[in-house]
C-alpha cells in the first residue's frame, strides 16, 4: 500500500461562543509554523499545514489504535471568540513525506471517531480507528467556518501510531473546499455546517 495514503478523522462539530481572535490546537502539540490562527491562503498555496517544514517536527505524541485521545485548543486568556457561527471539523494524519504528494487531497483518508455536537472550540475526545497503520505520521485538524468568508483552517502535529491494521483504503478521502486550485470550484455555503459527501463508517 502506498505510503502517500493519509488518514483523516472527520466530525461535523458544532461550535459555540463568540470572540475577537481565531483559535488553534494546543494538544497534540502543533508543529512549529503549522498552527497559525488564520485560515489557509485562499489560493491553497500553503496547503497543507500552512506550508510548515514537516521534515523538522521535533517530538511526537504517541497514539494507539482504539485509545481515546483529547484535542484541546488554545483559548488565549479564557473564552475564545471568532468561531464564525460554528462549522464542521475533520481530523487527519499523513504518513507522506513527499511535498508534492502532501499537497494532493486525494492522498488523505478520513473517518469520524468522535461524538456528535461536541464543542470543537473548547476540547473534545476522539478514538484512533483501526484502519490506520503503524508509524510516524502528521496529525491535522481542519475546520470550515459557518459565518464570514468561505475559508478552511488547518493545524498540524507530529504523532506516532501503533496497533493499526493498515486498511487505509477502506476510509474515504479527505474533503477540501475554499482553497483555490487545491479544491477546484468547491466552496462551502455560509450559515450551513458542511455535510461531508463521504463521511465514512464512523458517523
Amino acid at each position: 500500500m502506498s505510503s502517500s495514503i493519509l488518514l483523516a478523522a472527520t466530525a461535523a462539530l458544532s461550535l459555540f461562543s463568540s470572540a475577537s481572535a481565531h483559535f488553534q490546537i494546543q494538544k497534540p502539540v502543533p508543529i512549529t509554523g503549522s498552527a497559525p490562527k488564520d485560515p489557509l491562503n485562499p489560493s491553497g498555496s500553503d496547503f497543507p499545514c500552512h506550508g510548515a517544514d514537516l521534515s523538522n517536527i521535533g517530538s511526537r505524541t504517541s497514539m494507539a489504535v482504539g485509545s481515546s485521545q483529547n484535542l484541546e485548543f488554545n483559548l488565549g486568556d479564557g473564552a475564545n471568540t471568532a468561531v464564525h457561527g460554528g462549522g464542521s471539523c475533520q481530523l487527519s494524519v499523513t504518513y507522506e513525506t513527499d511535498q508534492a504528494k502532501l499537497k494532493d487531497p486525494a492522498s488523505w483518508k478520513k473517518c469520524t471517531p468522535g461524538s456528535d455536537n461536541v464543542k470543537c472550540v473548547n476540547t473534545f475526545d476522539f478514538t484512533v480507528p483501526e484502519e490506520v497503520k503503524d508509524g510516524d505520521a502528521i496529525f491535522a485538524w481542519t475546520w470550515f467556518n459557518s459565518l464570514g468568508n468561505r475559508e478552511m483552517y488547518m493545524n498540524c502535529a507530529a504523532v506516532s501510531i501503533s496497533g493499526g491494521k493498515d486498511k487505509l483504503d477502506e476510509l474515504p478521502s479527505l474533503f477540501v473546499a475554499n482553497i483555490g486550485s487545491v479544491s477546484g470550484s468547491c466552496e462551502t455555503e455560509q450559515l450551513k455546517n458542511v455535510e461531508f459527501p463521504d463521511p465514512g463508517k464512523y458517523v
